[in-house]
């Protein structure tokens, strides 16, 4: 028996959100489909749960204690019977139209290989705290090879439980023949890149055909504490994604343009790498040293596609903090200035590296002595930190819900977690969010929590006013 399409939900020890995960794919209005609950070994009340409805769609498959999750979803795409499948998670939850409505776009273009969809953004609680994950807008088609290239410029990056692809495409890569052939070290292999693996779905159908992006918030995105991208490295995930992009751009026509890219890419991920495991307030002199080759490696592009050095300008900022200011301004004559179609962190970090060129400071408003928090603990937390610290500030601390970065010091600052602003013992005048994707509402709600009085500043906007220096940031 086939279908037209094969849902597959993944589920381990979280019963508590499977019923709602569950309920919701077997009301979709779009009803052609099998249902496969693939249960990783779950010790709850999971198999009793599933159990509990009684629908003829659904098959409950239990593996054996002690796989991964890659396992758990490369054996949806070996037994699926559907022609296209759709890989989901137990703590997310479709909209009713999801499936009908990716489905009706397959029918007005049966070439597209995948296709995927906003989301919303809910809490542990399933209330909403962001509408969306992606500004509205129009929706997208990416012909042959062009999301692949996009890839190295634009946050294209979803959570990939609406990923809507045909499964029989990828038997035919080598990609995925390597798992075959190599069994348990390939999930091993994948173990180690967790969190790099979400762009390579849409990747891997894109090199056989046009994929196509649903700008509407059709599922329900979960985001909470025990969740995967909170274990992950800050820098591997991204690094390891980009390296594998730029082998696959090489197959496509985009080649030329976008190879340059990606090394750009590959460069400042390597340098925030270098830069997050250093625990000193300063960095000495052999590190300045391997960023400036980073720098100079990432940058040979630069003459061939002049968009390539926008991925730089966080380490170029960086170098100009650090006093190496020769070296990042030959490489920032050659930057093109950012056009319309740039995200807004890339147009705010190409402010802030002509600012610097100038001797200025985003935070020259500032007064002396402010203690101020950093919500992250990545690149562009690093520049924030060394910008408040050279206007003359107290940076107390780090904010982070990665539990691989908590209790560590970093730059010479300590991080904890988010629920440390409940529980301080010190004054904070000031709460600075480091992030470069545009979802500052949601990272609002969730320092509110825990703190419904201190001022917020996003960096971006501190970037964009960096002229307006006479401005005190604690009177906006």
């Amino acid at each position: 028996m086939t279908f037209s399409v094969t849902v597959a939900l993944l589920t381990y020890n979280r019963s508590h959100y499977l019923k709602e995960s569950l309920s919701a794919i077997l009301k979709q209005t779009y009803r052609d489909f099998e249902l496969l609950v693939l249960d990783n070994g779950s010790t709850d009340d999971t198999p009793y749960v599933v159990l509990g409805f009684n629908d003829d769609r659904i098959r409950y498959i239990r593996n054996a204690p002690g796989g991964t999750a890659h396992f758990n979803a490369l054996s949806a795409i070996w037994i699926a019977r559907g022609d296209r499948l759709l890989i989901t998670h137990d703590d997310d939850i479709m909209e009713p139209d999801m499936l009908e409505r990716q489905m009706a776009l397959i029918a007005a273009r049966p070439e597209l290989t995948a296709v995927w969809t906003n989301k919303s953004i809910i809490d542990e609680n399933g209330t909403v705290v962001q509408p969306w994950f992606t500004p509205p807008g129009a929706n997208r088609i990416f012909e042959c090879g062009e999301f692949i290239a996009k890839a190295s410029e634009e946050h294209l990056w979803h959570p990939p439980s609406s990923l809507l692809f045909i499964p029989r495409l990828l038997s035919s890569t080598a990609y995925l023949r390597k798992g075959h052939k190599r069994g348990t070290q390939a999930t091993s292999r994948w173990k180690t890149t967790v969190g790099s693996s979400d762009l390579m779905g849409p990747a891997l159908m894109n090199l056989r055909g046009p994929v196509a992006f649903l700008n509407a918030p059709l599922l329900r995105y979960r985001q909470h504490s025990v969740q995967e991208t909170h274990h992950v490295h800050l820098a591997h995930a991204a690094l390891y994604s980009f390296q594998s992009l730029r082998r696959l751009v090489r197959k496509t026509s985009f080649r030329r343009n976008y190879e340059p890219m990606f090394d750009a890419q590959i460069a400042r991920f390597e340098a925030q790498d270098l830069v997050i495991h250093f625990d000193e307030p300063v960095l000495d002199g052999t590190i300045l040293k391997r960023l400036t080759r980073l720098l100079h490696k990432g940058s040979t592009g630069i003459a061939v596609n002049p968009r390539a050095g926008h991925p730089l300008l966080p380490l170029l900022v960086l170098l100009m903090q650090a006093g190496v200011i020769d070296a990042a301004c030959r490489v920032l004559d050659g930057v093109e200035t950012p056009n319309a179609q740039a995200t807004r962190s890339t147009h705010c970090l190409h402010h802030w590296a002509e600012h610097r060129r100038c001797g200025g400071n985003i935070f020259a408003g500032l007064a002396p002595r402010t203690n101020v928090v950093i919500l992250g603990s990545v690149l562009v937390a690093a520049l924030l930190i060394n910008e408040a610290r050279e206007a003359g500030a107290n940076v107390v601390c780090c904010l982070d819900s990665n539990i691989t970065r908590q209790g560590r010091t970093w730059l010479g600052v300590p991080i904890f977690p988010h629920s440390w602003l409940s529980s301080r013992n010190v004054p904070v005048d000031l709460i600075v969010l480091s992030a470069e994707r545009d979802h500052e509402e949601e990272l609002e709600e969730l320092i509110r929590r825990h703190d419904a009085t201190t001022p917020i500043a996003f960096w971006k906007e501190l970037a964009e006013k960096a002229n307006s220096t006479s401005t005190s940031l604690l009177s906006e």
